[in-house]
């Protein structure tokens, strides 16, 4: 049976949305050996009567994802700005979310060459595989006997993690959970690198640079902030590592559409 994830998601932009909007979003646990290249599995479906539409975005994370929708699989690069799906009509999709830097043996190519764009699954594993990995998807009964699949389909295909995984890992799980990591030549001196190399690992196995990834991480703190609603905008600045509130707030909004006052003013809206 597949496992829940309860942390809560990041990089989510919430919005007011139609009542007739029916969906859900679930993201499943993954277990060991993947969890040493998949995050996480996700699925969403949704339905919504004819003429009803409904956007939603998000501030990607600099992961690929492999996914599945109708007749369909694909390897979806990180997106680099914000990312907007127009829902309409009933459908559903189904997804494993790589590692930073996971993919990159499966491409064979540098993730780069795929960031913001989307390739077909057969280009990257042949049509045979391709297809009996959309075909088991489509046909099976629930998102657990997907999972069960999945999990199955991709340990098959993993080569061991590249030598340098661990590095990679934890230069991540700083830029996410480190608020004092505000520049690119913090990050530099925990790997041991000298830049420019930093520069092209992460553009070879990641596909964005490190500056790319510290600000995308600090903004969805700054989103899970805004829904929390208790700390001044001043000092979310802060916390964040900005100079100041206008170079903060001209980041935000660059990305997600709204200033950071407007943004918490609308989830008080839509929260009533």
């Amino acid at each position: 049976m597949a496992r829940l994830k309860s942390a809560p998601p990041r990089g989510l932009i919430k919005q007011p949305a139609s009542p007739e909007l029916d969906l859900t979003h679930l993201r499943y646990e993954v277990d060991a050996p993947l969890d040493q290249h998949l995050e996480h599995f996700w699925s969403v479906a949704w339905k919504l009567p004819k003429g009803i539409t409904h956007a939603a975005s998000s501030l990607p994370h600099p992961s690929i994802h492999v996914v599945w929708e109708g007749d369909d699989v694909r390897v979806v690069g990180v997106v680099t700005g914000r990312f907007t799906r127009e829902l309409k009509g009933e459908s559903r999709a189904f997804a494993a979310k790589f590692l930073p830097g996971a993919f990159r043996p499966i491409l064979g190519a540098p993730a780069a060459s795929i960031t913001d764009t989307t390739i077909a699954l057969r280009e990257v594993l042949g049509a045979k595989k391709a297809k009996s990995y959309r075909d088991a998807l489509a046909n099976a009964a629930d998102d657990h006997a997907r999972v069960e699949f999945a999990t199955d389909f991709w340990n098959a295909q993993l080569p061991a993690p590249a030598h340098d995984a661990l590095l990679l890992a934890e230069l991540v799980k700083a830029a996410i959970e480190d608020r004092t990591i505000t520049s690119v030549e913090q990050l530099r001196e925990r790997s041991g690198m000298h830049l420019r190399e930093l520069q092209r690992w992460f553009h070879d196995a990641i596909g964005i640079t490190p500056k790319w990834m510290i600000q995308r991480y600090r903004l969805h703190a700054a989103l899970l902030e805004l829904e929390k609603g208790s700390r001044p905008l001043t000092n979310l600045a802060q916390s964040l590592g900005y100079a100041d509130q206008a170079h903060f707030a001209r980041d935000f909004k660059a990305l997600t559409g709204l200033s950071p006052s407007r943004y918490a003013s609308s989830l008080t809206v839509a929260g009533g």
